[in-house]
């Protein structure tokens, strides 16, 4: 079953030989409830019913967490806390990778995030940050990822320090501001709440970066990469990105493709969609509108009119047609990096 174009598991309306087989094994093993399933390779609505019933039950006796499974749908933390697959190499055992989605969809996707979590559940145990990823005003909801990563790797604490585990960072886009800002603020600095987990931190991938430095870049096949000068879009950019640290970046992508007089005035945009207080001062958005509206004309100031408006019409082509290159990211060389010993 896909939403919004998202592999999700198996769900209404799929049909195979598995459904078949799950359908037998859930007679047998949930009678009460899922003993009347039909001997089909259908995907029906009983079948639905029963499954979020099954769910409902293991979440209420704590075998598994509200975020780790859709309603109806067998995913395969599904199939695993019922029994049909055996489970995965013990959490212990496992290091963690900590994602952040981008803005406006849930943890589960679609996004490079989610789709790379998955294809390397195998060796990461996978925490995804729940937030609210709104679009505007930006930086509330990016400080909220911020305290929710922050949140979960305290919570993790126990458990990576007495079983020495490394740990992943990702993000798209936004969620690429609260994981630059949780590494420039709280992890790496020896005064930041999470330091003591900063050598631990191993491998970090983010792709469309606003706050990616100059020079800082990977390619991907899903687009041209950017060139050495480029840099984010946000007024605040990452410093001395360690080593370990891979921002896939596209030739074309706004949020992480700016650079010269025009990166200028589509930063001062970005402020704005992040909420940004900049309208005091002779130099703000404000009053350039003023002098466009005649309260002060010359030459010179209808220019630099000109072009905050030529970043406005870039920036609401990006966000309403423009966004190819923002989201044809290839998971491909992070799921590599992430799978390398």
């Amino acid at each position: 079953m896909r939403i919004d174009g998202q592999w999700v598991g198996l769900g209404l309306g799929d049909s195979s030989p598995e459904i078949r087989t799950i359908k037998t094994f859930m007679r047998r093993k949930f009678a009460s409830y899922a003993g009347h399933l039909a001997d089909t390779d259908d995907y029906d609505t009983e079948m639905t019913a029963a499954v979020a019933e099954m769910q409902n039950r293991y979440e209420a006796a704590g075998r598994i967490g509200h975020y780790d499974y859709l309603p109806g749908i067998i995913n395969d933390a599904t199939k695993t806390v019922m029994g049909y697959t055996p489970p995965p190499p013990p959490t212990a055992e496992r290091p963690i990778l900590f994602t952040v989605c981008g803005t406006g969809v849930p943890w589960w996707g679609p996004g490079p995030d989610s789709d790379m979590a998955r294809a390397v559940e195998h060796r990461w145990r996978w925490q995804p940050i729940g937030y609210p990823a709104a679009p505007f005003p930006m930086n509330p909801s990016a400080q909220a990822g911020r305290t929710e990563l922050i949140n979960q790797i305290t919570l993790n604490r126990d458990i990576i320090e007495s079983h020495d585990l490394e740990i992943a960072l990702a993000g798209f886009s936004q969620g690429a501001i609260a994981t630059s800002e949780c590494w420039m603020k709280d992890i790496n600095p020896p005064e930041g709440q999470l330091h003591w987990v900063k050598d631990r931190v191993t491998k970090a991938v983010t792709w469309g970066n606003p706050m990616r430095e100059a020079g800082s870049a990977w390619p991907d096949p899903g687009g041209k990469m950017v060139n050495e000068t480029s840099y984010g879009i946000s007024d605040t950019l990452m410093t001395d990105t360690p080593t370990m640290w891979r921002d896939y970046a596209h030739k074309g992508d706004l949020y992480t493709d700016v650079h010269g007089e025009s990166g200028e005035n589509k930063t001062a945009i970005y402020k704005i969609v992040m909420g940004t207080r900049i309208f005091t001062g002779p130099d703000s958005i404000l009053a350039q509108v003023l002098e466009v509206l005649g309260i002060r004309q010359d030459s010179h100031q209808v220019a630099e009119a000109i072009a905050m408006f030529q970043a406005i019409i870039d920036a609401g082509l990006f966000f309403v047609r423009g966004t190819t290159p923002h989201l044809n990211y290839d998971i491909g060389p992070a799921v590599d990096y992430l799978n390398a010993r």
